[in-house]
């Protein structure tokens, strides 16, 4: 149960970052050229913490069966 209560708080804290910076740099003229790859590295490590947080709550759910 911890696992996904640290799980789930960094991945409230990537989303929020990601809130705030995506579009301040959408914003930026040539920001977003410069920093794509830098981008999708963060949105790689959301979709990540999804898969993860989804396969440790599988996990302990069928556990505590």
């Amino acid at each position: 149960m911890a696992m996904i209560t640290a799980l789930t708080a960094l991945f409230v804290l990537l989303s929020l970052g990601l809130v705030v910076v995506v579009p301040v740099a959408l914003a930026t003229p040539g920001e977003w050229e410069n920093s794509k790859i830098d981008f999708n590295l963060f949105f790689r490590a959301w979709v990540g913490f999804v898969l993860a947080i989804a396969t440790v709550d599988g996990i302990t759910t069928s556990l505590s069966k």
